[in-house]
């Protein structure tokens, strides 16, 4: 049904308002004085049970169209329908229903189905169930509306009638030359299947032998290549269920398949899909997006099948060249067809509002999306798009795939978001070294604080995005709680803003320690985390409790200790969606750019800076600590002369140097509102160092931590490799006291001619430009 969902009228549909009345009608009637008896007051109304379906139905199609719960509590309120439900027997009412499923179908089939669900008659085997229908035989043969109400019934019904439907749709599938419903037939079969029917493996092979006669002699009942404008629903119907039938063999009976076997499904799918990117303006029509819909769900069921690690029993009972086959040919395939499409779809739907917009293919087709190899979206071909003045090291496909890709994060369809978000978090980590493999940085030692800017068009986008935020939140302050509602125009902007900000993260994080400098210094001058951090804290809830939690939990969860899943089709929960998503993006940020969210805390006003403290040490500085404490205990990260030990209880890192006869120890301590507040390097014991020496480590590896966007393992990675260059001979930087530079990581290369002393470039280009002069520091000379 989701293919028939509408825009709400103002109003509630004239057959709401009906329903309603007859129920109040019946209701005021079926009210019996207390000395009547139970025979005269059923005889007031005999056909209740046809009032009652009618309500029955009434509230399904609310269901089925998301209608508000005003309109569905016309049928609710008072105890309307629950007393009137009462009065009806459940055999008379089931068999009501089932008469207007066999009837009519559709609608009436789902009524059928909630009500067996309600009922707690969806036990297979269920007498009431069975003598509904009384015989399997009474089935068969199939119309729509029979179907639609075999599809209902099946689950609940006995093995053996299940194995006699099979056994009927079969006869008519290998008879198909003397049988006009093969699409009947086939629906069925599927039917049977999927309530787990157990069928030898030759009734898969003489049925799928059956199909692949159809490919010769019907080539047209496959719709390859077709204009699906002019398709009945018939024949998309029929197309359909060929493609079901392939995504179940691929699921479940994968070995019955021979190499023939599984060139035609592979095929078939590459063709319809195919055809499914060739008629995208036909997608208004909904048995066109099922048709779509359904060549995705089969890709998704090959990827699944082709990437999972099946046993060696199964492999070797495949075709030897399957998989190199799918590997170098057919995914390559698949993704030239799929990657465009989403890019397609919004082109001819701009407007995700409209009644047509096909939003159940956009979903399908983003779940496809998800499988696609890294190697694939960093070589596509898709059509090359570029942006005037845009300043970029990227690698043509690359940038093309950016510039596509990022706009759509603010695409006001939450499949579509949360698909483009997937698919850049692939390539993320692969674009700083297309920043190190450029020209960008080679003169940004001798500039004061190099910056270098992240991927242009996703700072386009999140600059977009920030100004739409500051306009949505403008009346919130900050700690409290900004309630959007799901899925509507402000819940699609905070979605994308959010989603490129945890893009944004990946990619900071997966950055080499002297590009995450200047990456780091590009948001300073932006203020881009600044307005970030506002903004969270109007977002995040007060009290971050994850949902669903029993009382008998030992440890509160929370949104900071639970993972999120952003699944394309899965909106279940969606009202904590944004909530969660907040939560997570503050715990990357202070995780990976803890020296900037320290300067910013800093920075503010006593309000500002208070309510963000309280809530850090509540909810994010435990959980944050013990990461750390306990990335340094599973750290596999080997230093030459130091080793590196944690105290979980104390929140304290210890760093062991020793060299010849020289032995360092330092004791580092988290604390507790960390990362807001500065870490603190302890002395501990050193043999062998002077005092003054001593000191100028311990205030360097302070620095590091306390002005490094990193982990602390990274921060001792980078005070170690200071200290071993201090005893290779080389002399610290005299500006800044240190042999490598705190933010570009560069070795003291100026030297003056006159003194021979050595400076960071940066360091004596802040000297010069704060102090006017160009003489050297120590001497006093003019520096060539």
């Amino acid at each position: 049904m989701d293919l028939w969902k509408v825009r709400v009228p103002t109003r509630p549909p004239a057959h709401l308002c009906a329903c309603a009345l007859l129920g109040r009608v019946a209701q005021s009637v079926a009210v019996t004085p207390g000395d009547q008896k139970d025979a005269e007051c059923t005889s007031l109304l005999p056909n209740l049970k046809h009032t009652v379906s009618e309500l029955l139905y009434g509230l399904q199609w609310c269901k089925e169209v998301e209608y508000t719960p005003a309109y569905s509590s016309l049928l609710t309120d008072s105890g309307l329908l629950e007393g009137l439900q009462k009065q009806v027997p459940m055999k008379d009412l089931l068999g009501t229903l089932y008469s207007r499923s066999l009837e009519d179908g559709g609608l009436w089939s789902l009524t059928l189905e909630n009500y067996i669900h309600t009922n707690n008659l969806a036990a297979t085997g269920n007498a009431s169930v069975r003598k509904l229908y009384g015989t399997a035989d009474s089935l068969f043969p199939v119309c729509q509306s029979k179907l639609s109400t075999l599809q209902v019934l099946c689950p609940a019904m006995i093995n053996e009638d299940r194995e006699t439907l099979v056994a009927l749709a079969t006869a008519g599938i290998i008879n198909w030359q003397d049988n006009d419903d093969v699409y009947g037939c086939l629906a069925v079969l599927l039917c049977c299947l999927k309530a787990n029917t157990q069928v030898e493996g030759e009734v898969v092979q003489a049925v799928l032998a059956s199909v692949m006669e159809w490919r010769t002699g019907k080539e047209d009942w496959f719709l390859f290549s077709s204009d699906l404008s002019k398709a009945t629903a018939e024949q998309l119907n029929l197309a359909v269920e060929i493609m079901r039938f392939s995504t179940w063999m691929v699921t479940h009976c994968p070995t019955v398949l021979g190499g023939n076997q599984w060139d035609f499904v592979l095929c078939s799918m590459l063709a319809w899909l195919e055809t499914a990117s060739e008629n995208v303006s036909s997608l208004w029509n909904p048995w066109v997006q099922l048709f779509v819909c359904e060549s995705a769900a089969l890709i998704v069921g090959l990827n699944e099948f082709f990437s999972s690690s099946s046993s060696p029993e199964v492999a070797e009972k495949l075709p030897s060249a399957l998989a190199a086959e799918w590997r170098d040919f057919f995914v390559e395939g698949i993704y030239n067809l799929l990657l465009p499409l989403p890019i397609n779809i919004t082109e001819a739907f701009p407007e995700p509002d409209d009644p047509v917009f096909p939003l159940s293919v956009v979903q399908s087709v983003g779940v496809a999306l998800t499988h696609v190899p890294l190697h694939q979206l960093k070589n596509n071909s898709l059509p090359p798009r570029f942006i005037a003045d845009q300043k970029t090291n990227l690698p043509e496909q690359l940038q093309t795939l950016l510039n596509t890709l990022c706009p759509l994060l603010l695409f006001k369809a939450r499949p579509l978001q949360i698909t483009v978000y997937h698919l850049l978090e692939k390539v993320m980590p692969y674009l700083p070294e297309c920043d190190g493999e450029g020209d960008n940085n080679k003169s940004d030692d001798d500039r004061d604080e190099p910056c270098l800017s992240p991927p242009a068009s996703l700072m386009a986008v999140l600059t977009t995005c920030e100004e739409l935020c500051d306009s949505i939140l403008a009346g919130v302050q900050v700690g409290e709680f900004a309630v959007v509602q799901p899925l509507g125009v402000e819940y699609s902007c905070i979605l994308g803003y959010l989603l490129a900000w945890k893009l944004l993260l990946t990619f900071f994080k997966s950055s080499p320690s002297h590009l995450r400098a200047h990456y780091a210094q590009y948001l300073k001058r932006s203020c881009s985390l600044n307005k970030l951090l506002l903004h969270l804290f109007k977002m995040m809830p007060e009290n971050p409790i994850y949902p669903g939690q029993g009382a008998e939990s030992k440890e509160t969860k929370t949104f900071f200790t639970e993972s999120q899943s952003l699944s394309v089709d899965n909106s279940d929960g969606v009202e904590w969606e944004l909530p969660h998503l907040a939560c997570s993006v503050y715990y990357s940020t202070v995780q990976d750019l803890p020296a900037m969210v320290r300067l910013w805390w800093n920075g503010q006003e006593k309000r500002v800076s208070t309510t963000a403290e309280k809530f850090t040490i509540k909810y994010v500085s435990p959980v944050l600590s013990a990461q750390e404490i306990s990335s340094v205990h599973s750290s596999t990260q080997m230093f030459e002369s130091m080793t590196v030990k944690a105290r979980s209880a104390a929140r304290e890192v210890i760093a062991t140097y020793s060299v010849d006869d020289i032995f360092i120890e330092l004791v580092i301590q988290l604390p507790q509102n960390y990362p807001l507040g500065s870490i603190t390097v302890e002395s501990g014991r050193r043999v062998g160092v002077a005092v003054q020496q001593w000191r100028n480590w311990m205030l360097q590896l302070s620095t590091y931590l306390t002005h490094q966007n990193g982990s602390i393992m990274e921060g001792l990675a980078l005070w170690k490799n200071n200290v071993d260059k201090r005893f290779e001979g080389i002399e610290d930087c005299m500006i800044c006291f240190s042999v490598i530079h705190g933010s570009n990581y560069s070795l003291p290369k100026k030297g003056c001619r006159t003194c021979k002393k050595k400076f960071h470039s940066a360091c004596l280009y802040k000297w010069f430009t704060s102090s006017n002069k160009s003489t050297c520091p120590l001497c006093r000379e003019t520096f060539f």
